[in-house]
């Protein structure tokens, strides 16, 4: 199904809501009813100068967003208004009043630079937006009882700015609030920050926010079990300590048996942790294309066989890793 998934952005000069003698004469008579009720519903929001996602069309309609998108598509045909599917444009006309009302999409698009973004909105330009559009209203309300407490003026402005400036939905941003609730951070600044990470990785939708908060469970939950491994789940890594655990998962693809390994021959040949070592270790079967215990222990094997009568500069020899050399190194590189 096709997804409609960006904001609408309805605006109107005129204060009445002009429904055209044509419309209810020739076009409303063979109409499915649903599609009469997403027509005048689009228009009075074209009208008042309203923001709605199709899926809060399709909400406040008790319809299907399938419905919603299906509408558009039948009134295009049947040209009671122009829905240009390239452009996200959706545009009245009627001659009577001699109405052309246009419907642009807000395109969701990454902000071009987040150290001098758009000041927010006043608390009165605020409350006068969420007066006009009841699902920013109800988004305050949500984002209060996520929160436990009554939001300040200052964190509705900043709610605000997600919708305003971001370009995120509010069914976006209530996913966005409770992650960073269920991560423990309450705090607003915090809550930005992860906003605006989400709108410069291109995190816009429903479902890229789903898939992005179970990318991010996965990969804590690799987190503590290698800090459990190593010892050290009652303390936060450092941030070199986190590029290493990224790069095991991310692009060695080893997973914690294989860092379970590592961690043993760390061991066996430094008598402590280190994560250079360790690294070195994975970056090895990496290489060579390994990613099971099984071919890691042999190719273990391997090398100790082949070099049991000679001193070679080897991952497995520590008497030639240099770690402040390596800790420097892989700095660099990742």
């Amino acid at each position: 199904m096709e997804r409609f998934l960006v904001m609408l952005k309805f605006s109107c000069n005129i204060d009445y809501i002009p429904v055209s003698v044509d419309f209810i004469e020739n076009y409303m008579p063979e109409a499915n009813g649903a599609y009469v009720k997403v027509y005048l519903l689009a228009l009075s929001l074209a009208v008042y100068g309203y923001e709605m996602s199709a899926s809060s069309i399709a909400s406040q309609l008790n319809l299907l967003e399938s419905d919603v998108i299906n509408a558009f598509d039948y009134w295009n045909k049947k040209g009671a208004l122009k829905y240009d599917k390239d452009s996200g444009n959706i545009s009245f006309s009627a001659k009577e009043e001699n109405i052309n009302v246009s419907i642009p999409t807000r395109q969701a698009e990454p902000i071009q630079n987040t150290e001098s973004s758009p000041s927010k909105k006043s608390i009165d330009q605020v409350s006068n937006a969420m007066t006009q559009n009841k699902e920013l209203a109800d988004l305050c309300l949500l984002a209060q009882e996520i929160l436990g407490k009554t939001l300040t003026n200052s964190e509705i402005e900043t709610l605000y700015y997600f919708y305003d400036e971001l370009q995120l939905s509010p069914e976006v941003i209530t996913i966005l609030l409770e992650y960073c609730v269920s991560n423990g951070k309450k705090n607003m600044n915090y809550i930005e920050k992860v906003a605006i990470s989400w709108n410069k990785n291109g995190i816009f939708t429903i479902d890229a926010a789903d898939k992005f908060i179970t990318a991010e469970k996965e990969k804590n939950g690799y987190s503590y079990k290698i800090r459990k491994l190593f010892g050290i789940e009652n303390r936060n890594l450092s941030k070199t300590e986190e590029t290493y655990l990224k790069t095991w998962h991310d692009k060695f693809l080893m997973n914690e048996d294989m860092v379970e390994l590592a961690y043993e021959y760390c061991i066996m040949q430094t008598t402590k942790l280190s994560f250079p070592y360790i690294n070195s270790i994975l970056k090895r079967w990496h290489e060579l294309n390994i990613h099971n215990v099984a071919d890691a222990k042999k190719d273990h094997e391997d090398f100790k066989t082949k070099n049991k009568s000679q001193k070679d500069l080897s991952v497995y020899d520590d008497n030639n890793i240099n770690y402040d050399e390596l800790e420097e190194i892989m700095r660099d590189k990742m």
